[in-house]
C-alpha cells in the first residue's frame, strides 16, 4: 500500500476512534456529571485500554471541550445551511433560531453539561468565546438586513447578543422543564426579536 493511503487509513481510523470516544464521553458526563466522570470510565464507555484514551486526550478536560467544539461545529454549519435557503431577514432570523433550538433538543444531556459547568467562574471566558462565534455570525446577519432596508441601523453587537441571551434561555427551560412545542418557542422569539430590531433606536 502506497505511503499516503496509509497515512490516509490511519487518519480515518483515528478519527473515527476519536469521534467514538466524544460519543462515549457524553454518556459518561451525562450520567456521572463532569466532575465525578474518571477517564478510566470514558475509556471503558469507548472500549479502549485507559492508556489509548490519553493517546488522543491528556485529560478530562480536553475531552469536554472537544465533545462541545464538536458540536458546535455541527451546529455552526446546520445554521449556516439553513440560513443560507432563505431569501429575506425574517425567514433567516426564523431559521437562526428554529436550528438552535431543534440542535439542541436532540442534544439535550450534552445541553445541560455545558450549563452545569459554565456557571462555574474558571469556565466563564470560554463559554464567552463559544458564544462570540454565534452572535458575530448574528450580527452579520443583522448588517445585511439593515444594508437590504429590512430593518434600521443601530447597536447590532449589542442587539446580537441579547438575541443569543434570549435563545439561550428558552433552551435552557426547555432542558430543564416542560415547554412548548418547537414551533411556537421559534415563532415567539422570532416576532419578540423582530420588534426590538424594527423600533426606531
Amino acid at each position: 500500500m502506497p505511503r499516503s493511503a496509509a497515512d490516509r487509513k490511519q487518519q480515518l481510523v483515528a478519527e473515527f476512534r476519536r469521534s467514538e470516544i466524544l460519543v462515549a464521553a457524553t454518556k459518561v458526563f451525562a450520567n456521572k456529571g463532569f466532575e465525578a466522570a474518571k477517564m478510566a470510565e470514558i475509556a471503558k464507555a469507548a472500549k479502549l485500554a485507559k492508556g489509548t484514551l490519553y493517546r488522543y486526550f491528556d485529560s478530562k478536560d480536553a475531552v469536554y471541550q472537544a465533545t462541545v467544539g464538536q458540536a458546535l461545529h455541527q451546529l455552526a454549519a446546520l445554521t449556516d445551511e439553513h440560513v443560507r435557503r432563505e431569501t429575506d431577514f425574517t425567514r433567516k432570523l426564523a431559521a437562526f433560531i428554529a436550528v438552535r433550538i431543534a440542535f439542541w433538543d436532540e442534544h439535550q444531556q450534552l445541553y445541560r453539561i455545558i450549563l452545569t459547568i459554565n456557571r462555574q467562574s474558571q469556565h466563564r471566558k470560554r463559554t464567552f468565546a463559544w458564544l462570540q462565534e454565534a452572535v458575530l455570525y448574528l450580527k452579520g446577519l443583522y448588517e445585511e438586513a439593515a444594508a437590504a432596508g429590512e430593518i434600521p441601523q443601530q447597536d447590532f453587537l449589542s442587539a446580537a447578543w441579547a438575541a443569543m441571551d434570549a435563545i439561550r434561555g428558552v433552551n435552557e427551560r426547555r432542558a430543564f422543564s416542560e415547554h412548548h412545542q418547537a414551533a411556537d418557542d421559534t415563532q415567539f422569539l422570532m416576532a419578540f426579536l423582530l420588534h426590538g430590531l424594527r423600533a426606531k433606536p
